[in-house]
């Protein structure tokens, strides 16, 4: 059955050399270049909000070779518009491919179920985190921080509270699960297990990386005896790059000569990354260093410059994957994860590669890594190997069509 991906139009940039906004981006493409291998790419509908319009509009155009039908509209309008304008729009798009028939639509995640289109079958991921698992495992002002107020956070479990609701109710909507921390969620708010399909995570290694631009960031690894870092698209609450820097500081207390990295936020949004190094003592600051989030090409250099003397890590208070971690381990960059059920990825690495989430436990594991006589270069290549048994782009691929052929048999076997 041909696949139209459903995505947030900010999420799916022109090219994929631009920084991406959320992992949300990555998986996207890699869902795209498995529909487009495999035949069964009807393009996309990208979403796009906005309050000015009464009624949806959509638009198709390119964008990265691909036909999008942009469709703008608000929450404000009605369930019965919405939901015929994506119906339109995905008629639009199977016509403009020569397609009749059927079509799955896959929805990155949750934010416009509610409006599905009765008509047509569908299968989401939900890569966003659900707010009432969030709330259940985290004080309630740490919800507000994490979500961007609490007024958004109220907004999107109403939402994903629809969405749901929905799910449970339409045999035709399936879930591609990409993360058991959601899967356990979803099962324990009544969906049907069988309706639940595992995917293996999209990791694509670019082939060919560029020369790392910046002069002072290549500096900055190249001066380092031991580089501590982590790149992120947004530095927020549910990233916790506050551990990062306290247990950075905590092991230089210690003696060890570590220079800490940050990548995170848009260059011209410097407010997190001054307040991070606002943390770091005054007599390390030299060591501390903080930029805006790099392009992939840029993201896989600064991978490959620092994997000699570089450990990366995630220290995250709560990820439904976690790619970037998953990537720099895949490159061969000695990565320490934190061991908390909360961060998906956390299941991929060996647990001498994991660390008790606090600053003595970062910083514990920093030196651990550095006093062990294989060095930080043998030890991420050998931790790159026994991920790469397990996560690839070809893995994935193999995952996503199974899973697609199982959606699509069992939505029209109910059609008939």
């Amino acid at each position: 059955m041909p696949g139209i991906i459903v995505v947030n139009e900010r999420y799916f940039p022109d090219s994929e050399l631009v920084p991406a906004n959320v992992g949300a981006t990555s998986f996207s493409r890699s869902v795209l270049r498995c529909l487009e291998g495999a035949g069964l790419s009807a393009g996309l509908i990208l979403y796009k909000r906005d309050e000015n319009l009464e009624e949806p509009q959509v638009d198709v155009v390119f964008r990265s070779g691909a036909a999008c039908a942009v469709l703008r509209f608000n929450f404000d309008m009605s369930e019965a518009s919405v939901s015929r304008a994506i119906a339109d729009a995905a008629r639009t798009l199977l016509a403009r491919h020569g397609m009749g028939g059927q079509a799955m639509l896959y929805y990155q995640t949750d934010a416009l179920l509610g409006f599905h289109p009765e008509e047509f079958p569908c299968c989401v991921t939900h890569h966003g985190p659900f707010v009432y698992d969030f709330i259940e495992r985290f004080p309630a002002v740490a919800t507000g921080r994490a979500f961007g107020g609490a007024g958004k956070a109220l907004h999107l479990l109403k939402h994903q509270e629809l969405g749901l609701s929905k799910v449970r109710t339409n045999d035709r909507m399936f879930v591609l699960q990409h993360s058991d921390l959601q899967r356990d969620h979803l099962v324990s708010r009544g969906i049907d297990e069988r309706r639940i399909r595992a995917v293996r995570p999209p990791i694509a290694l670019l082939e060919h990386s560029e020369a790392l631009e910046s002069e002072e960031l290549r500096a900055f690894v190249a001066g380092a005896e031991l580089l501590v870092f982590t790149a992120v698209a947004r530095l927020d609450y549910f990233k916790n790059v506050e551990l990062l820097v306290d247990g950075c500081a905590l092991a230089r207390e210690r003696g060890i000569p570590v220079r800490v990295l940050v990548v995170g936020d848009d260059e011209d949004k410097d407010v997190a990354r001054k307040e991070l190094g606002a943390r770091m003592p005054t007599e390390h600051a030299a060591e501390f260093l903080a930029v805006g989030k790099l392009s992939k090409p840029q993201l896989y250099a600064l991978f490959r410059e620092a994997r000699s003397n570089g450990i990366f890590v995630c220290p995250s208070r709560y990820e439904t994957l976690g790619i970037t971690p998953l990537e720099a381990a895949l490159s061969g960059v000695c990565t320490l994860m934190t061991n908390s059920e909360k961060v998906e990825a956390r299941r991929f690495f060996p647990e001498a590669h994991r660390f008790a989430p606090s600053d003595e436990g970062l910083a514990d594991a920093i030196g651990r890594m550095y006093a062990d006589a294989a060095g930080v270069e043998r030890l991420g290549r050998d931790l790159g190997a026994q991920i790469a048994a397990e996560v690839s782009e070809e893995k994935f691929a193999h995952d996503t069509l199974s899973a697609w052929d199982h959606f699509s048999e069992a939505a029209q076997a109910l059609a008939l």
